[in-house]
C-alpha cells in the first residue's frame, strides 16, 4: 500500500486563504470576484492554467512583476495564517507507524509546496517524496503525477490510495487505476463521488477505510 495525499485543501487549510488573496488580487485589476467564486474558478488548477485563465479575462493580461507580486503575497499570508488540516498529522503518523508509505502529490508549484509543508511541520514527515504536475507532462486529471509517484516510490497502481478533495484530483487518481478517498470538508461530497472518490469529512475516518483498523 501506498497512501498519495494531494497537498492544498488535505494536507494544509490553505484554499480559503488561496481564494482570498485572489480575489483581491484579480478585483484590482478589473476582474471581481468573491472568495468564493475564485475558488470555484481555480481550484484543483495549475498556475500556468490560471494565469491563462487571467490574461485571457483582463484587458492587457498579467505582467511577470504581477504575476511575482501575487506570489509574494500568498506567501506572506501563508507565513502567517497557514495550518495544517486537523487531524492530517495524526493520520500521517499513524500510517508512518504501521511502515505504510506515504506521499504528496501536487498541482502547486514546488517551492510553495515545499513552503507550506514546512510552515505546518509537515516537510520531515514526507522527506524527498514530494511530487509536483511540474514534473509530469500533463497536470491532473491526467493520471500522469499519480503514476509518476508510484513509480518513484515502486508501488503498483492498483495497490495505491488517493486522498484528494477536488473532483479533478479524483479523476486523475482513478485514470491512473488507483482507489480514491475524497475529503469533502469544503467539497461537495456529491461532486466527488460522482467523480469516483469513496467520500469522508474527517482524517481520523481514514484508518478504517483503508483497512488499518
Amino acid at each position: 500500500m501506498l497512501v498519495i495525499f494531494d497537498c492544498d485543501g488535505v494536507l494544509v487549510d490553505s484554499e480559503p486563504l488561496v481564494n482570498r488573496v485572489e480575489a483581491a488580487f484579480l478585483s484590482s485589476r478589473g476582474w471581481s470576484l468573491t472568495p468564493a467564486e475564485a475558488g470555484a474558478l481555480f481550484k484543483g488548477r495549475t498556475l500556468v492554467e490560471i494565469v491563462r485563465m487571467i490574461r485571457a479575462r483582463i484587458p492587457g493580461g498579467l505582467s511577470e512583476v504581477d504575476v511575482y507580486a501575487h506570489a509574494m503575497t500568498t506567501a506572506q499570508i501563508f507565513q502567517k495564517e497557514l495550518a495544517a488540516v486537523p487531524g492530517v498529522r495524526a493520520l500521517i503518523e499513524a500510517l508512518r507507524a504501521r511502515d505504510v508509505p506515504i506521499c504528496v502529490a501536487s498541482q502547486s508549484l514546488p517551492p510553495r509546496v515545499r513552503l507550506s509543508l514546512q510552515i505546518c511541520g509537515l516537510d520531515a514527515l514526507f522527506g524527498e517524496h514530494v511530487f509536483t504536475a511540474s514534473m509530469v507532462p500533463r497536470p491532473k486529471p491526467a493520471p500522469d503525477l499519480f503514476l509518476h509517484a508510484a513509480r518513484a516510490l515502486r508501488a503498483p497502481p492498483e495497490t495505491c490510495i488517493v486522498i484528494e478533495d477536488s473532483p479533478s484530483g479524483v479523476r486523475a487518481a482513478v485514470a491512473a487505476g488507483m482507489k480514491v478517498l475524497g475529503y469533502a470538508a469544503a467539497e461537495s461530497p456529491e461532486a466527488l463521488r460522482q467523480a469516483g472518490a469513496v467520500t469522508f469529512s474527517r482524517m481520523s475516518d481514514v484508518p478504517g477505510l483503508i483497512g488499518l483498523r
